[in-house]
C-alpha cells in the first residue's frame, strides 16, 4: 500500500461504508486508467453544472443566469462536443461579470457566494484531470452516465415550497 490507511478514515466515516476491494482492484488495473480519468473529468464538470443549475433556478436574475451558462460553455463543449483542448480551456475558469441575486430572496447572495466558489473549484479540478490525461497521453473519450445520481434525485421532495426542494438537492450534492 502506497499510503497510510488512516488517511482514509475520515472519508470512510463520512460515507458510512468502505469501497469494495474488488472495485479498488479493478479500478487499479492500468488498462482502466483512461476510463477512470475520463469519468473523473466528467464528474468534476457535473458537479460544476449542478451548482450552476441550483444558482440559476433559485438564486440569480435572468442576466446572471445567462452569464453562468457562458462560463461553463467551453468545458461543456469539450466534454460533450469534443470542441477545444487543454490550451483552449486554459484560463477559462474566470467569471468576468458580476452575478446578481433574485430580488426578494433572503438566501440568494449566500448561495451565490458559496456556489460560485464551488464552480470555480470544480472547473479547476476538471482542468487538473485534463492535465494529467495530457501528460499521460490519454485521449478524452465520452462515457455513459451512471445511475447513482439519477436514483438519488428520484427521491427529491418536489413540493410547492421551493426551499424544501433546494435543501434536498443540496444534501444529495454533498454525497456526490
Amino acid at each position: 500500500m502506497l499510503y497510510d490507511a488512516k488517511l482514509l478514515d475520515p472519508i470512510h466515516h463520512f460515507l458510512a461504508c468502505k469501497t469494495p476491494q474488488a472495485w479498488i482492484d479493478k479500478a487499479s488495473q492500468p488498462e482502466n486508467l483512461a476510463i477512470i480519468l475520463c469519468d473523473h473529468l466528467l464528474c468534476e464538470l457535473k458537479a460544476a453544472q449542478s451548482a450552476m443549475l441550483l444558482l440559476r433556478k433559485y438564486a440569480v436574475d435572468e442576466q446572471s443566469s445567462y452569464t453562468l451558462l457562458q462560463w461553463l460553455q467551453p468545458f461543456e463543449d469539450f466534454a460533450y462536443k469534443k470542441i477545444g483542448n487543454i490550451d483552449t480551456l486554459k484560463g477559462k475558469n474566470q467569471l468576468s461579470k458580476s452575478i446578481r441575486g433574485k430580488k426578494n430572496t433572503s438566501y440568494s447572495q449566500s448561495l451565490i457566494d458559496k456556489m460560485v466558489l464551488l464552480i470555480k473549484e470544480e472547473l479547476h479540478h476538471f482542468y487538473q484531470v485534463l492535465e494529467i490525461m495530457t501528460e499521460r497521453d490519454i485521449k478524452y473519450q465520452t462515457i455513459s452516465a451512471g445511475r447513482y445520481a439519477k436514483g438519488l434525485f428520484s427521491h427529491v421532495n418536489v413540493s410547492h415550497h421551493e426551499l424544501n426542494t433546494l435543501i434536498d438537492k443540496l444534501i444529495i450534492g454533498a454525497y456526490m
